[in-house]
């Protein structure tokens, strides 16, 4: 199954001027200055490999350096996983290509050999590569004398994760403000930030003209896959409608967002001050149980003392047992021990 991106960079980069954007400042050190943009023409990438697959999600382009007319193979990867065999499976398709351009005649050996061919990897997984780019580094060491026989193929990496967000910011071009829109997550304010700035480095660009419809589309692509609960982007008819419709949509989703923490925070807090009544409400009645048990005991006791020393026990002595205090029932159970009469045990002091 296609990986998400692969369509949407497949139609960016069907497109001159968003590949002259990633030779301008992707392409390996020296070349871009050699290349003349004027003879961009983009090539048939519908072609068989020698393991008999077929070819048709990369992109092909041939160019002219130095009046020589080469060819650019751009390999779009978006696999999880790194293949570290990616330089054989570059190879496979590098003589595809070659073998199709004799086949079909565009080329002939006879007449000046075969045109020269840049490939290029454009790689967009989550774990940075860590693997070489040369077919000759997978073969296992041998005797000198066969290193001459052992095929020999690097490809150009551009690992767009390998770039620092200052980095992509600082350089001011369209690419690079597309991979850095590539990078954010799910954090919306981070994704507000990077839409505005992609907009923005669009509209500054000289080939915004040119460019602007072709990354409109792919945003309108892009965006829907990302943001699902966005509106419909088909109503933007440009890059500063659709950029302009992101950034009021975020800026709806992060209030809607917070309101609802707000929200839940109320709620809470009305649960939380519930339980805690409730837990309040059960400490106090156990306290007041307690205390309560604790005074009848006392209570019980001291009218015990009183029957045994002063004989059977009023209603009225009852009655002022039952609702005497704490500390008046410590302190008539200490007069108690020497107390002639009833009198002196409950006397004021």
């Amino acid at each position: 199954m296609p990986h998400r991106h692969d369509t949407g960079y497949k139609f960016l980069f069907s497109h001159a001027e968003l590949v002259r954007e990633l030779l301008e400042v992707f392409a390996p050190p020296g070349v871009s200055e050699l290349l003349d943009y004027s003879t961009l023409r983009p090539e048939n990438a519908s072609f068989v490999t020698p393991a008999m697959k077929r070819r048709e999600d990369d992109v092909v382009w041939s160019i002219k350096l130095r009046d020589q007319r080469i060819y650019l193979y751009l390999l779009l990867e978006f696999q999880s996983r790194i293949d570290r065999a990616m330089p054989v499976r570059m190879l496979q398709y590098v003589a595809a290509l070659y073998d199709h351009l004799l086949r079909s005649k565009a080329y002939k050996p006879k007449a000046g050999g075969l045109p020269p061919v840049l490939p290029i990897v454009l790689y967009n997984g989550d774990r940075r590569w860590q693997h070489s780019t040369e077919v000759f580094d997978l073969i296992e060491p041998h005797p000198p004398e066969l290193s001459a026989f052992q095929p020999r193929l690097r490809f150009w990496l551009v690992d767009q994760g390998r770039f620092s967000p200052e980095y992509l910011l600082g350089l001011q071009r369209v690419m690079a403000a597309l991979f850095l829109f590539e990078r954010v997550g799910g954090n919306l304010e981070e994704v507000k930030q990077a839409i505005r700035h992609f907009g923005q480095t669009v509209a500054k660009s000289p080939r915004k003209a040119l460019i602007d419809q072709a990354l409109t589309q792919w945003l309108r692509h892009r965006g829907g896959s990302m943001l699902p609960d966005l509106p419909d982007l088909a109503q933007a008819d440009n890059l500063l409608e659709i950029t302009h419709m992101f950034e009021t949509n975020i800026r709806r989703l992060i209030k809607n967002a917070a309101a609802e923490a707000a929200a839940e925070g109320v709620l809470l807090g009305k649960l939380e001050g519930k339980l805690e009544g409730k837990l309040e409400g059960k400490l106090e009645g156990k306290l007041e149980g307690k205390l309560e048990g604790k005074l009848e005991g006392e209570a019980a006791l001291l009218e015990r003392q009183i029957a045994r020393r002063f004989g059977p026990i009023t209603q009225s002595t009852r009655v002022r047992l039952d609702n005497a205090t704490a500390a008046q029932l410590e302190a008539w159970a200490d007069r108690i021990l020497d107390a002639r009469t009833l009198a002196e045990v409950f006397a004021d002091h």
